[in-house]
Order: structure tokens, then C-alpha cells, then sequence
């Protein structure tokens, strides 16, 4: 583009304005400071808002007409209302940036990443010269590297002349077109670009995409968002002024009035009732003076814009309405050649017509597009479609779609969804097997653009039209399984792999079952969730598969494994995992046996975590002979959580540090993402809180990048377990208790809930929380992080005295013992497993079974250095001996809470603190009267406070026997009588200001 030249716009904006501009100074003064701003200082993003007709596109024609003046580049594209393109607005303007630019200096502004632009700009190399293949990857590191290479060519172009570059109408963007400008948004900064998007934010126009955009969005630094109203009366007044040349005078000004009212301001109604009242010749302008040839409200007020469009048509001649009505089934933009096929008139009448519709506002002509022309406004085109009957609508439907197939190029990837739109629209009016093809054509297309989204609606659409194939079904809703995975969608994927299996158990189809068995496996994996259904079909299609080897069944056991693992059966899981290495090394299956072994942490319940280490240290041999970056980086991951849970936080950051350099090569989100949390894990064992906040910010940031991850889950979990360690729950209480609700028997949060509630002193809560639990049993919780589930269970438990949820968790976490608790994929850490089993023991009254498990946590959790669960344990530990009341113990309980006490000080915990000084308060500073025992005095307390025998034995975690035994021991040694005697000794010797629970 030429600097300076006004002319060179995008053409639609070049189109001179026929109306005035008033009312929008403000918003286009602040507009062009942001602009100076995103020149001189860095770049800048601005989302400018309002309802239909409000005002926004002639608020960008304005600016992109005063950037173009200052020599600024523009580029401009638009979202469609009925053809979602992949990537269609940023595709639009970057094939602007393409033809304006010398090739040299546009193959250098492209630079390495220049390969991954053909996926959007397919003819790309036909400008520049051959370039590199895009790099194969899984889905989110290749769109993640499409979202880059665009970032880095903006970044380079702005480097020499800054930039405008519009995007409108946001309310109607595809899912990659969200996900781009998401993460535009983040490298905006390194830019001298001004990125302008418009959206309509009224509520019914606000999809939920657009709402989860616009929440990310307003946590970016740079982000201005400007909202655009009615017009006041004064700005009303100054239009009707402008608009008809004439002064403001009384009768104007009362004019202007109902003209607001009746079009509350609204910019877009106000010009088309504007244009009634001089069309319809109600409004005469004589001598500079305006007068009405009968009171405008006798004119009807244009309730809808279809109503003003029905006023405007009748005036205008039978050929033009049907060009229009052609056009509106076309889209927003049409080209003359389309439409010539679709309407019965000759050269002559057919341009007679077109300049009719210019003339009467509807239409508009697109400079410098060749014949192309579009509608004044999205809401005439609508409204001239919805006026259609639906017969009239399929046929026009028809007739375009035929037009568009027959304009197809020897690159029809662009026009595709196009033509798969209008033939689906058609139905049964026209041919339907032609539409499934066109839809399965584009829903590819749109696969090969990265572009998962629409690529899941195009399945759709081909699957609604009608398949009657089952096997051709069937190969439809695994592919329509597959573009859910790839864009996260993990409900749609899940259903769509479902019903693929159903129809592959019918037609007795074992290969296909297998595909839809593992495919429905890895959407659970990838919701969080271990479904009975995926275990079920996984154990249902290697059945069906037989015994012959083959990389399928490999595929198969794999994804058995993994599923069994995480529902607690190592010991099947680990006979499936031998059973599925020994086929891959007999076939030679490099990447299956890669695969298989970078999942080798699931088998620690069948093997050691040294093993372990062995199988991921073979996985990440095989991943880099291979260069496979899916086995390279689960392989490496999941080491660094087996050295966590050996314990081992020194081997756990180097291993970290080598999957960042892992991460700075492959340049995906993902692995940010991972390496994050990680970080974040490592730094709660080591008491490091404010440091594991940080990180676990980053990696809910680095999550955004990428589509396919759900990070919310995760990040509760991390902030969960800071805010737990920093007193700060009371923040989370609200949204925890919101997503248990929403299933009152699985998922983690419900123990998480109760966790929390006990942590809050919400005793009574908690206490129904745990009887319904104990009601529903553990089984559901299985479906979610199962060890996390059982670690928040035991700490309610433990706090509560419930002896029967206390032996119903205990056998679950037995084989833990002598390991760290990891949650996930290292999603936190909780210290040696062992302190939960001390505490489930501790609740049971087994004394020396839980002085073993806490001595064994003691030495685990000092060892790997993780002062924060290691100052948990010596809380516990002392606790438990101070609950088993023998006078020995007194001193090493002591030494144990004021080593715990110390450690919570260090590390920040005061929630920690509060419970120790609760215990400590216990402990008697000289010997007890008349030879009670540190026990005694407890129970001497609690009977002063006039606990029952039962309360007592729930408070110290003994039988109501034992209770009542210390009671008569205490009575005799007091020489007291009763217990309301017991009570006033208690008080006389200064023994009743027992402490609340612990």
C-alpha cells in the first residue's frame, strides 16, 4: 500500500458515506489515540461494541480513512453471519497484506514460520517463491504455530510502517478466528498495530465463544474496549441538520426529537426512517425550512427494520426485488456473476436492477472488487431473508449453490463451505447425496486449515443430511470424533465416537470398533474423566480384534491401560501393559511400544517408581530417535512426576529444566502449559507459596493459547492446595461449593468440598457432607482424580473422628505407602502418603500402625526437602500421640508440634499454625493433681464442658468404653463422687478452659 493514499483502502472501506457523520467524536478521537499510541509505544487492541445499527462500521471507515491520510497501513475483514471460513476475517485481510507487498520483502517479513501460512494462504507461494511444508505435530502445536507465524509477520511488517487492522463483526467469528485474535492479543505488544474488532454485545448476539474471548481478553494488558449508545437529542438534531442542509430551528428541532424517539438514537434506524420520510415524500424541504406533509407518527414507527425494508421495496420494480432476494441468499457479499445465474433477466434489465438497488441504499458497490457489491447493512439483508417463504428460500438456496460449484477454481478450498452451505440449505429441493459430498469436502477442508471447529459443523451438517450407509455413518462420526478432540470439545467427541461404536457392533465392523474404542478413551482422558463406558468398549474391541498382533490392538491395550490404571486396577492394567510391550517389540511398533512407555507411570501399582524411571527414560530414547514430539514430550513430562513421587525434587528440576529446553524448541503451548504446573507443584512442597502461585498463573495463561485443554479444573486443584496452606479458603468456598453442587456424587470437588468445609470450621456441613459420601460410596469418585479424591476424604475424616469413612479410604491408599502423593499429571503434591495413612490409623485407634506411617513421612518429606508437608506431618504426628495419652509421649508430642509450628512460620501457613497452637494449648505446663494422666485431664475437660461419654469418644477418636473407663479412673483418683462433681474440681484446679477441636 501506499502511504498517504486514502484510495488504496480495502474496498469496503473506501465507499463514501451518504449520510453524515455525527455523535461518534468522542469514540473516534480515542480511537486515534490509541492509534498514535500502538505507532509510537507499542501495539494496542480495542473492541468497540454496541447494538445493531449503532454506528460501528462508519466508525472504522472514519479511522481506517484518517489512518490511511497519515500514511498508516490498513488492512480490514469481516466475520460472515452465514459462512463461518476458517479464519475467514484475518484470511481476508492478510491476502490484502499479501498483494499490496513487494515479494522480496514479504518472503523476508515472513521468516522461518513462513511454511505454516500456506494452511491459511494457500496460494501464498505463488507470490513468494516455494516454501517450506507446514510442520506436522499434533493439532494444537500446529494451529499453535499457524497463531505465531501470523503474530511474527505482523510484528515484522509494523516494524516498518504501522498498522490499522479491523476485524468486524466479532459476534458471528469461528472458533479459530477467536483463538487467533486471543492470541494476537498477547504478542500485540511487540507490534506497532492497532487491532480494531467490532461486536454487537447485545445479549442474544453474544455466543458463548465470544463471551469466553472477551473474559480472556480483559486480563491482557492493552485491551480498550469502548461501548457505542444511542445518540442524544443534540447529535440527533445535528444529523437531521446536516442531512437536509437546513438551520436548526424550532420545527427541525421538533422534528429531530420524534425522530429519536421513535428510533431511540440508533444510528442505522435513524437513516432508514430518514430515507422513508424523503422517499415517500412525507418530509419537503423548501426555502431552507422542513416541514412534514402529515405528523410522523401517522407514518408508522419501524417497529422492525423488515418493515422499512417492505416500505422501500414497494417502490421499487419487480426485477430489482428479485436480484435482492438473490443477493440475500447469496451473503452480505455477492459478485455479479453469481447472481446473473440465478435470475432470469438479460445484461441490461439485470444491471438496471442492481443499479436500482444501489440507488435505493440497499446495495452498495465494492471499488476496485470487480462487480462485486454488498448490503449497506447486515440488517437489510436479513430482513430481506426472513421475508422469503421457505420453498422460495430453498430454491434460491439451490440456485446460488449451483452458481458457487460451477465458479469453483482449481482451489476450491475457499468456496467449499460456500457451496456445502447453500446445497444443505436446500435440501431435499435439491440433490442431497451432492450436499453430504460438498459438506464431508469442506468439513476436511476446514481440518486441513486447522479450523476444528467448523470442520465439526460440517460433519454435522453431512450426518444431519442424511448417510444411509451405516459404515459410511460410522466413518463420519469418527472423523467428527476426531475434529472434537482436536478442538477441545470433548462432550461432542465423546458422543460421536459412541455412536461410531454402536454402528460398528451392529454391522459387526472390529477394526472400526477399535478405532472408536480408542478414540473415545482419549476424549475422557483429555475431559479428565476415566468413563466406565470407555473401559467397557476398550475391553469389548480388543475381544472383538482377536489375538492376531497388529498396531491397532496395540492401540487398543494402550489406551486399556491408561483407563485401568487410572480407575485404581494396576494390578490388570500392568498384565495389559507386558502383554502390549511384548506385541510392539515382536512387530517392531517403535512408536506404539514410544507410546506405551511414556504412559509407564500408571504402572506403579505394579511396578516400582525405579522401574518406572527405566521405562521413561527407554520412551524418551525412542522419542528422540524417532522425533516424535507427542512420545518426546509425555515421556519427559512424566518423568518429571515420577521423580516427584519418588521423592526426588532435585532429579524432578533438572528433568524440568530439560523439558523447557524440550518446550523453547518445539514452541508449543502445551508444554508451557505443563512445565508451569510443574514449577508450580515443586515450589508448594518446598514452601515456596507465592512462587507456586506465579507459576500456576502462568500455566492457566499458557492454557489459553491452545485450544483442546480445559485448564480451570487444573488450576482449581493448585489454588486450592495454595490457598488451603496460605488460610485464604474463604476465597474459593463460593465456586467450590457452585461446581459440587452441579453433581452431588462424583467428580473431585464434592471431597474437595468437604475438605474445605472442615478446614473452615463448618463442622455440621461437613458431617452431612461425609454422610452422604459414606452413602454413595467411593466408586464414583473414580471418574475424576481418584488419589486426590481419597487424600481430601482422609483429612476430613481424620478432623471429624468418622471411623467408617476413615476404614472405607484406608485399604485404597495402602498401596501408596512409601510414595508421594501426585495428583494428575503432577498437578500437585502432597508429601509422603504415608502421613494420610498415619492419620486413617489414627482414626482407627491402630496406635502403632500410624506411629510407623508417620515416622516413615517424617523421614520422607524431610528428606525430599518439602518443608510444607513435612511441618503438616509433625502436626499430625504430634497430635496423635498427644490423642493416645500416654505420659511418654508427652515430650516427643511437644518437640513434634513446635517443629511443625516452626516450619508453618517459615513457610507462611496460618492455618497450620492455628490448628498447632489449638493442640498445643492441651498440653498442662506443670504436672496434673492427684496423679491424672495427660489423658485424664483431657477427658476431665471435655467432661466440664458436659460432653457426653459418646462426644468424648468422638472428640479424641476412642471407644465410649475406653471413655467411660478413664471417667471412673478419674472419679476415683478425685475422690469426686460424680460427674458434676468432676466438673467443679475441674474448675477449682484450674483444669476446665479445655481448647475447642483441633
Amino acid at each position: 500500500m501506499t502511504a498517504g493514499d486514502p484510495t488504496a483502502l480495502p474496498g469496503p472501506l473506501r465507499v463514501t458515506p451518504s449520510f453524515p457523520f455525527v455523535g461518534r467524536t468522542g469514540e473516534l478521537v480515542m480511537l486515534r489515540a490509541l492509534l498514535r499510541a500502538a505507532e509510537t509505544e507499542g501495539g494496542r487492541i480495542a473492541l468497540l461494541a454496541g447494538e445493531p445499527g449503532s454506528g460501528k462500521s462508519r466508525l472504522v471507515r472514519e479511522l481506517a480513512q484518517d489512518a490511511a491520510t497519515d500514511g498508516i497501513l490498513v488492512l480490514y475483514g469481516a466475520c460472515d453471519p452465514v459462512v463461518r471460513s476458517p479464519y475467514g476475517p484475518f484470511a481476508t485481510a492478510l491476502e490484502q497484506l499479501v498483494r499490496m507487498s513487494d515479494p522480496d520483502m514479504l518472503r523476508a517479513d515472513l521468516g522461518p514460520g513462513g511454511g505454516e501460512l500456506t494452511r491459511l494462504l494457500p496460494d501464498l507461494p505463488q507470490r513468494v517463491g516455494d516454501l517450506p511444508d507446514p510442520v506436522a505435530g499434533d493439532p494444537h502445536t500446529e494451529r499453535h504455530r499457524l497463531h505465531a507465524a501470523v503474530a511474527d509477520l505482523l510484528a515484522s511488517v509494523t516494524g516498518r510502517q504501522a498498522m490499522l487492522l479491523a476485524i468486524e463483526d466479532l459476534h458471528w467469528a469461528d472458533g479459530s478466528t477467536l483463538l487467533l485474535l486471543r492470541h494476537l492479543a498477547r504478542s500485540v505488544g511487540r507490534t506497532r498495530m492497532l487491532l480494531l474488532g467490532t461486536l454487537r454485545d447485545t445479549e442474544g448476539d453474544m455466543p458463548g465463544e465470544l463471551s469466553e474471548a472477551l473474559v480472556d481478553l480483559r486480563r491482557v494488558e492493552g485491551v480498550e474496549r469502548l461501548a457505542l449508545r444511542g445518540l442524544s437529542g443534540e447529535e440527533v438534531a445535528e444529523f437531521v441538520h446536516q442531512a437536509a442542509e437546513v438551520d436548526l430551528e424550532p420545527a427541525v428541532r421538533e422534528l429531530a426529537r420524534q425522530i429519536g424517539e421513535l428510533t431511540d438514537g440508533n444510528p442505522f434506524l435513524m437513516t432508514e426512517l430518514w430515507r422513508a420520510l424523503r422517499e415517500s415524500e412525507a418530509l419537503e424541504i423548501v426555502n431552507g425550512t422542513t416541514r412534514l406533509a402529515h405528523p410522523l407518527p401517522a407514518l408508522g414507527s419501524p417497529e422492525s427494520v423488515r418493515e422499512v425494508v417492505s416500505q422501500r421495496l414497494s417502490g421499487l420494480e419487480p426485477s430489482t426485488t428479485e436480484v435482492l432476494e438473490v443477493a440475500a441468499v447469496a451473503g452480505p457479499e455477492f459478485r455479479l456473476d453469481a447472481v446473473r445465474r440465478c435470475v432470469g433477466l438479460d445484461e441490461r434489465s439485470l444491471l438496471e436492477a442492481l443499479d436500482e438497488g444501489v440507488r435505493s441504499g440497499m446495495i452498495e458497490e465494492i471499488p476496485a472488487a470487480g462487480l462485486a457489491y454488498r448490503f449497506t447493512h447486515e440488517l437489510v439483508r436479513r430482513a430481506l431473508y426472513d421475508r422469503l417463504s421457505a420453498l422460495r428460500r430453498a430454491e434460491l438456496h439451490l440456485a446460488v449453490g449451483n452458481a458457487l460449484e460451477e465458479a469453483l477454481g482449481a482451489d476450491p478450498s475457499r468456496g467449499l463451505a460456500d457451496v456445502a452451505h447453500h446445497l444443505a440449505a436446500a435440501g431435499a429441493l435439491g440433490d442431497l447425496e451432492r450436499a453430504v459430498v460438498y459438506s464431508l469436502r469442506a468439513a476436511r477442508a476446514a481440518m486441513a486449515a486447522l479450523a476444528f471447529e467448523q470442520a465439526a459443523t460440517h460433519f454435522r451438517t453431512a450426518l444431519a443430511l442424511g448417510v444411509e450407509s451405516p459404515s459410511r455413518r460410522a466413518e463420519i462420526q469418527l472423523e467428527l470424533g476426531t475434529a472434537c478432540h482436536s478442538a477441545g470439545a470433548w462432550p461432542g467427541a465423546i458422543e460421536a465416537f459412541t455412536a461410531a461404536a454402536e454402528i460398528a457392533r451392529a454391522v459387526d465392523d472390529a477394526e472400526m470398533l477399535a478405532r472408536a474404542a480408542v478414540g473415545l478413551e482419549d476424549a475422557c482422558w483429555g475431559e479428565g474423566r476415566s468413563h466406565r463406558a470407555a473401559l467397557e468398549l476398550l475391553e469389548e474391541a480388543s475381544a472383538a480384534l482377536g489375538g492376531a498382533d497388529s498396531a491397532l490392538r496395540i492401540g487398543v491395550l494402550s489406551a486399556l491401560v491408561r483407563v485401568l490404571a487410572y480407575r485404581g486396577d494396576h494390578r490388570r492394567a500392568g498384565i495389559v501393559r507386558a502383554n502390549a510391550m511384548e506385541m510392539a517389540r515382536r512387530l517392531g511398533d517403535d512408536r506404539g511400544l514410544g507410546i506405551l512407555l511414556a504412559r509407564a507411570y500408571s504402572a506403579r501399582g505394579t511396578s516400582t517408581l525405579d522401574e518406572v524411571v527405566g521405562m521413561l527414560t527407554e520412551a524418551v530414547a525412542l522419542g528422540d530417535e524417532l522425533g516424535d514430539l507427542e512420545v518426546q514430550s509425555a515421556a519427559r513430562g512424566w518423568r518429571v512426576v515420577t521423580w516427584i513421587a519418588l521423592g526426588e525434587l532435585e532429579a524432578a528440576r533438572r528433568d524440568l529444566a530439560e523439558y523447557r529446553e524440550l518446550l523453547d524448541r518445539a514452541k508449543q503451548p502445551f508444554l508451557s502449559f505443563t512445565a508451569e504446573s510443574f514449577g508450580s507443584t515443586i515450589a508448594l512442597c518446598e514452601g515456596r507459596l507465592e512462587e507456586a502461585e506465579a507459576s500456576a498463573e502462568r500455566s492457566r495463561d499458557s492454557a489459553r493459547m491452545f485450544s483442546g485443554r480445559d485448564a480451570s479444573g487444573i488450576h482449581g486443584i493448585q489454588m486450592f492446595s495454595i490457598r488451603r496452606e496460605q488460610g485464604r479458603l474463604t476465597e474459593l468456598a463460593r465456586v467450590t461449593r457452585v461446581i459440587a453442587a452441579s453433581d452431588p456424587r462424583t467428580g473431585v470437588w464434592h471431597p474437595g468440598l468437604v475438605a474445605m468445609l472442615v478446614e473452615l470450621d463448618m463442622d455440621d456441613e461437613a458431617d452431612a457432607e461425609l454422610a452422604r459420601i459414606r452413602a454413595h460410596g467411593l466408586e464414583p469418585f473414580r471418574e475424576a482424580l481418584w488419589l486426590a479424591s481419597l487424600t481430601y476424604l482422609t483429612d476430613a475424616c481424620a478432623a471429624r473422628g468418622d471411623h467408617e469413612l476413615a476404614a472405607i479410604v484406608r485399604p485404597e491408599l495402602e498401596p501408596y505407602s512409601g510414595t508421594v502423593v501426585v495428583v494428575g499429571h503432577g498437578v500437585s503434591c502432597y508429601g509422603a502418603a504415608d502421613r494420610y495413612l498415619g492419620m486413617l490409623a489414627a482414626t482407627l485407634g491402630d496406635w502403632e500402625i500410624a506411629e510407623a506411617r508417620f515416622d516413615a513421612a517424617l523421614d520422607l518429606n524431610r528428606r525430599m526437602g518439602a518443608s510444607t508437608w513435612l511441618a503438616h506431618t509433625a502436626y499430625e504426628y504430634g497430635r496423635m500421640l498427644y490423642a493416645r495419652g500416654r505420659e511418654e509421649d508427652a515430650s516427643r508430642a511437644a518437640s513434634l508440634l513446635t517443629e511443625a509450628a516452626a516450619l508453618a512460620k517459615g513457610v507462611g501457613m496460618p492455618a497450620l499454625l492455628a490448628r498447632i497452637d489449638r493442640v498445643s494449648s492441651r498440653v498442662a505446663p506443670t504436672p496434673p493433681p492427684d496423679g491424672l494422666s495427660p489423658r485424664e485431664v483431657e477427658i476431665l475437660q471435655l467432661v466440664a464442658r458436659g460432653l457426653s461419654n459418646r462426644q468424648i469418644s468422638e472428640e479424641l477418636f476412642i471407644s465410649a468404653h475406653t471413655a467411660a473407663n478413664h471417667i471412673r479412673s478419674i472419679l476415683r483418683k478425685t475422690s469426686c463422687a460424680n460427674r458434676t462433681e468432676a466438673a467443679t474440681y475441674a474448675h477449682r484446679h484450674g483444669l476446665a478452659e479445655g481448647p475447642s477441636q483441633a
